[in-house]
């Protein structure tokens, strides 16, 4: 495979399958377009699938989230990439490691690598730096239907959430020797792979810069907030549901700018089973104050002294006990329940039928 010669940039040749581009070669008079795409899934499945020979796609280049370039079609290759013929004849194809519907998967370096790439591709073949020479997938013209887009297959990306006005600056100072300025406030959510597989308890460190304080999301709900580095949380996925979530960090600078990372994982946790609750037998009649210390197995969120069906104390923090005044009641025969529940608002009691003098 001929490499690319591209100064200060660190590409890694890796070939994609030999039916998933053309074979005949591409002139660079004929390069007019760089079309940018959003894998839909990490960078190294997307890697794989282009050296998948059933795939019968493959872009010229694949850019990871951590500014990783995979250079997998040769550029005097067409890559089958656009879902246009003529198109796929004339441009070059980059992927970006990211989700279209979920904010935030592509990171500031990711932006970078794919900006400089270009910057050096729009070099490379004497194109400008605009957008009517660096496009989306999603204005590809349908070859078949006049007026659609997104090439025959109508795709979206690099969708609504892809920041052109950022990207775009840094395609422009990259393509001027210029190294674009850090951004005011940044965040990264490192060590967790689009699509990864977790279970248990997660931890989670943000890299934030100039951030007065971290959000910690799941599905959009803040989960924490913390206000110091290092910008960590313990994430417990046994209190969420099986399946996909959306992990988001959202740095907060003191002048209210902010900037969020997402990536998108499976948790697969078994469900944790409410606490074990049991309250030693009592010494009858009950009178004055009489302390209740229940003996408990498992994870404890809170627990609830109920008297006669109704909740009368809450406990939300160890030691966990009552001192219950049975002056509050009647004498004569009273229900007595110590309720614990979990974290996962899961429940167990303990009952007893005593008699309070």
């Amino acid at each position: 495979m001929r490499a690319l010669a591209l100064s200060l940039i660190a590409v890694t040749p890796i070939q994609a399958a030999w039916p998933n581009y053309s074979h005949r070669l591409m002139p660079a008079a004929s390069v007019r377009l760089i079309v940018v795409h959003e894998t839909e899934g990490s960078y190294d499945a997307t890697v794989a699938w282009f050296r998948n020979p059933k795939a019968r796609a493959a872009a010229h280049y694949v850019v990871g989230r951590d500014g990783r370039i995979a250079h997998m079609v040769a550029n005097d290759h067409p890559a089958w990439h656009a879902g246009n013929s003529y198109v796929n004849a004339h441009s070059i194809g980059v992927e970006n490691e990211g989700l279209v519907e979920v904010d935030g998967t592509v990171t500031d370096a990711e932006y970078r690598a794919s900006a400089k790439l270009v910057a050096s591709l729009l070099k490379r073949y004497h194109l400008p730096a605009d957008r009517g020479h660096v496009i989306g997938h999603d204005q590809v013209p349908d070859p078949y239907h006049r007026g659609q887009y997104g090439g025959y297959a109508h795709h979206t990306d690099p969708g609504r959430f892809w920041d052109w006005a950022r990207y775009m600056e840094y395609v422009r100072a990259y393509r001027a020797g210029r190294r674009p300025p850090p951004r005011p406030v940044d965040v990264t959510l490192p060590g967790l792979a689009l699509g990864a597989g977790v279970t248990g308890v997660v931890p989670l460190a943000a890299d934030a810069a100039n951030a007065e304080h971290v959000d910690f999301l799941v599905d959009g709900v803040v989960r924490a907030t913390v206000t110091a580095a290092p910008y960590t949380w313990d994430w417990d996925t046994s209190l969420e549901a099986n399946g996909r979530h959306v992990l988001t960090v959202r740095a907060v600078a003191a002048d209210g700018r902010s900037a969020i990372a997402s990536t998108v994982v499976a948790s697969s946790t078994p469900p944790v089973p409410p606490p074990d609750v049991t309250l030693p037998p009592l010494a009858e009649p009950l009178t004055g104050v009489v302390q209740l210390d229940p003996v408990l197995t498992g994870r404890v969120a809170r627990l609830e002294l109920w008297v006669d069906g109704a909740v009368v104390q809450t406990v939300t923090s160890a030691p966990y006990g009552f001192s219950w005044d049975t002056a509050t009641v009647t004498p004569g025969q009273h229900v007595l329940a110590i309720r614990a529940v979990g974290p996962s608002g899961k429940a167990r009691a303990s009952i007893q039928l005593v008699t309070v003098q």
